[in-house]
């Protein structure tokens, strides 16, 4: 018994659910709560990685189109032999 049997209460829900399933109930959906947070911050890492990536080569294009070909490589290509 309780020190304070004022304050025992008995829950029941719709008949069938005692604390313990409660407990359980609650406990599964924290784990699936965690789960989806996870998921979420696992893909926003992904996206972000992705990005970079997508903005490491665009840097390097770029790079590549403003900067002048080294001495001894035209525009042009030659093509008779």
């Amino acid at each position: 018994r309780a020190a304070y049997p004022e304050c025992e209460v008995q829950f029941r829900i719709r008949g069938s659910m005692s604390i313990s399933g409660m407990a359980a109930a609650a406990a599964a959906s924290q784990q699936n709560q965690i789960a989806q947070a996870m998921q979420a911050a696992m893909l926003r890492a992904g996206h972000e990685q992705e990005k970079a990536m997508v903005d490491m080569l665009a840097e390097a294009a770029q790079a590549s189109a403003k900067s002048t070909p080294p001495t001894g490589l035209g525009n042009r290509l030659d093509i008779t032999a």
